[in-house]
């Protein structure tokens, strides 16, 4: 069999395809690519503003821990700073508390020098006291006896050993 090609027939089926392709085409793009291209562009126009929050969060984050490092370094500074000043105070309270103890020491010192030295005054007045009498007690016993020199030294001697007994020992 003979084929017989014919061009018209096959020129007819291109136009008509291209005539339905066209109008696909036309259909599709008022129908779907308007939509579609509305769709992609809100969409791609969210991600660049969700990136953009997302930019602008980060720095807030970034500035956000920027100022509460400067916060803590700050609180530490000032921490430091009271423990000084405690430590400071704590020092000058004890050399307040050491000077006001030899304040008190050098009184107390001072004090029993005193005492001492009024003790020894008494103790001496009474010895001048005591040493009077016995001068007296010897002088009336010696006037009580005539004696020589011998007579008189022995009478001293004993007068003195009875008195100190006597008078020590009362």
């Amino acid at each position: 069999m003979n084929v017989v090609i014919r061009p018209l027939p096959i020129l007819s089926s291109m136009i008509i395809s291209w005539v339905a392709l066209l109008l696909l085409y036309l259909i599709l793009r008022k129908f779907l690519y308007k939509p579609v291209s509305t769709f992609l562009q809100n969409r791609k126009d969210k991600i660049q503003t969700d990136i953009q929050e997302a930019e602008g969060l980060k720095n807030e984050a970034v500035l956000l821990k920027n100022e509460y490092e400067s916060r803590i370094s700050l609180a530490k500074k000032e921490s430091n700073e009271i423990i000084e000043g405690a430590r400071k105070r704590g020092e000058e309270l004890k050399e307040d508390i050491i000077e006001e103890a030899r304040r008190e020491a050098e009184n107390i010192v001072s004090r029993a020098r005193k005492e001492i030295t009024r003790e020894r005054e008494m103790a001496f007045q009474n010895i001048k006291s005591q040493a009077g009498e016995i001068a007296l007690l010897i002088a009336s016993k010696i006037m009580e006896e005539e004696i020589n020199n011998d007579k008189q030294g022995k009478l001293i001697d004993k007068f003195i050993d009875e008195v100190g007994n006597q008078e020590w020992q009362s």
